[in-house]
């Protein structure tokens, strides 16, 4: 089904000409520098459309109106966009659902709307005349996560700072864990174009198998540490893991990937523990 109905200018029989036109020919009329009936001629616009738009007649736009007025559709917009910089994004159901509730409150109904719901197209007719909006996966991200501050981020690197200094780089280590999830459920939603991280706040999320990589400051990279979700550690997952990097004849770096299990595939207190004393053991 086609969606885009709107003719370039030039192939219709009404409203032949840009906007820009008419609104120009319009302030020369009411500078006083030419007549309805000369800028008619001048700039090819019909007389009648030149008087009525000069008298306050006729201003809607050439072809089907929208349902919503200008003003609504920036404030559905509007708050479909703040939403999204809360970390709370809606999806493209979300708009319609807030346009029906809009039409229900105000006792309006649509003919063409089954149920007084507007249907996805409209939803998308929406997104493109304003332009503000794109729809993106999302990163699911904790509540506590979210609510970090640009000043605690700061005030953390500014205590770092003073702490490492003096300390050798082969002495500082950095690691930090990810979690592939089987069903990430991950979906499409609804954020201001341009957008860098976009992400979803919830409590919960499915877990999966964590994986750990651990490096120094000078550039040494440890092997992996990797934890499935299991009751039991099979000899099947452990085989051909990759090594650190640069490898080396260290015991902590021939000895390969490490692996671990916990019923649900987090990184606890228990497997990171025996991840760092084993490190350390073989290290030595």
């Amino acid at each position: 089904m086609v969606r885009v109905y709107q003719k370039e200018v030039g192939n219709r029989p009404y409203a032949n000409r840009r906007d820009e036109v008419v609104e120009e020919a319009l302030q020369k009329v009411a500078d006083g520098e030419l007549s309805i009936l000369r800028a008619s001629k001048m700039y090819n616009i019909p007389y009648g459309t030149l008087h009525n738009r000069f008298n306050g007649k006729h201003g809607k736009k050439p072809g089907g109106q929208t349902i919503f007025s200008d003003e609504d559709e920036k404030n559905m917009i509007a708050a479909v966009s703040k939403c999204g910089d809360w970390g709370f994004p809606l999806t493209l159901m979300d708009l319609r659902l807030i346009a029906k509730t809009s039409l229900d409150k105000r006792g309006i109904i649509v003919q063409k709307f089954k149920d007084n719901l507007p249907g996805d197209d409209w939803a998308r007719s929406l997104l493109k005349r304003h332009n503000t909006l794109t729809q993106r996966i999302t990163t699911n991200i904790s509540r506590c996560r979210a609510e970090v501050s640009p000043a605690t981020i700061n005030s953390y690197f500014d205590n770092l700072s003073s702490v490492l200094k003096d300390i050798p780089a082969d002495n500082i280590f950095n690691y930090d864990e990810t979690n592939l999830q089987d069903d990430p459920g991950k979906k499409k939603f609804l954020f201001k174009r341009g957008t860098k991280y976009p992400v979803q706040v919830q409590n919960h999320s499915k877990s999966a198998t964590t994986i750990m990589v651990c490096g120094s400051a000078s550039g040494v990279l440890l092997p992996p540490y990797i934890i499935y979700k299991s009751k039991n550690l099979w000899e099947s997952w452990t085989n051909e893991g990759p090594k650190g990097s640069p490898c080396c004849e260290s015991p902590c770096c021939s000895k390969g990937t490490r692996y671990n299990c916990t019923p649900h595939g987090w990184m606890d207190g228990i497997t990171f523990k025996e991840w760092f004393f084993n490190l350390e053991r073989h290290s030595k």
